[in-house]
């Protein structure tokens, strides 16, 4: 009776799911920082895409969402490991990536979508009519950018005067009390963000141009997270080839492609000093992906 007792605890102990073999594998990702916020959602159906397409190998998976930060303690998070699988999405920088505690998984979740950008502008510059046509032209503006983002050192590279502000939603006050004259945004945000600060009544983008600069973004998480990286390059990798991710990505970005028009826009590249030797699996390109009405056409065209 004894003997069959402890076989009896024996197999209740190899069943239970704290053991490796039947562990829940977690992921945690990015919330929304306030209501109406809808920046992660693209990268938090991308993760969950991902891990799908892997679960035959590695199992089921429960996807859990960190308390709301911003960018800054959102990469503290992953730094100190916070969060058991933390990944977060951010633009590619050399000082981020080569951060002793930090990996990226080399696949441009966006497929490039974010280098492309249309602000929104001061509505009395707006009212003025003043053309814009050129990198020189812009130089006499002041451009909003967050404190810690890519785009602050991109701008300031080639010559744009940027002013950081650490209050996301203050930004868009700012330029609309007229306080500063851009605030530019990946073609891909704008139409979300205007519905969640459509009660700004004067908040209006620019129709002259476009901005243009290599911003690939990555997944990020902590080096220690070996598996979770693993599984969600091979995900991603299978997405991408059957065409599922493509798909996602139509679905969460055309519309807003569509509303600004980009084969109307005078194109302005900027450099970007970031990327130093970096490599990507592929280049991206995105514009295959468009219905006509979103199609930039070239300048010769």
């Amino acid at each position: 009776m004894k003997n069959k007792w402890f076989r009896c605890l024996a197999l209740l102990f190899l069943l239970s799911p704290s053991q490796g073999v039947l562990a829940e594998f977690i992921v945690s990702h990015r919330s929304p920082f306030a209501e109406g916020d809808k920046h992660h959602i693209y990268s938090t159906e991308l993760l969950r895409l991902a891990l799908e397409k892997t679960r035959k190998e590695y199992g089921n998976f429960t996807m859990r969402a960190i308390p709301p930060r911003n960018y800054v303690r959102s990469v503290k998070a992953a730094v100190d490991n916070t969060y058991p699988n933390l990944i977060i999405e951010t633009s590619y920088e050399q000082a981020l990536t080569h951060h002793a505690k930090l990996d990226f998984i080399n696949f441009p979740m966006d497929l490039g979508v974010l280098g492309y950008r249309v602000c929104f502008i001061n509505p009395k510059l707006k009212e003025s009519g003043k053309k814009i046509e050129s990198l020189d032209d812009l130089r006499q503006y002041t451009f909003a950018h967050g404190v810690g983002w890519a785009d602050t050192t991109i701008f300031r590279h080639n010559g744009l005067k940027v002013q950081e502000i650490d209050n996301y939603d203050g930004m868009f006050l700012m330029i609309i009390g007229g306080r500063v004259d851009f605030f530019c945004r990946g073609v891909n945000e704008i139409l979300g963000e205007l519905e969640q600060f459509s009660h700004l009544e004067e908040l209006t983008i620019d129709e002259q141009f476009l901005l243009v600069y290599p911003l690939p973004r990555f997944f990020y998480l902590n080096i220690k997270n070996k598996l979770a990286k693993e599984r969600i390059e091979l995900g991603l990798q299978r997405a991408y080839a059957d065409g599922s991710l493509q798909l996602l990505w139509k679905a969460n970005f055309q519309p807003s492609l569509t509303l600004v028009n980009l084969d109307k826009r005078k194109l302005i590249q900027l450099e970007n000093p970031l990327l130093g030797d970096m490599k990507m699996q592929f280049v991206p390109d995105f514009m295959p992906l468009l219905d006509k009405a979103g199609k930039m056409h070239s300048q010769d065209e």
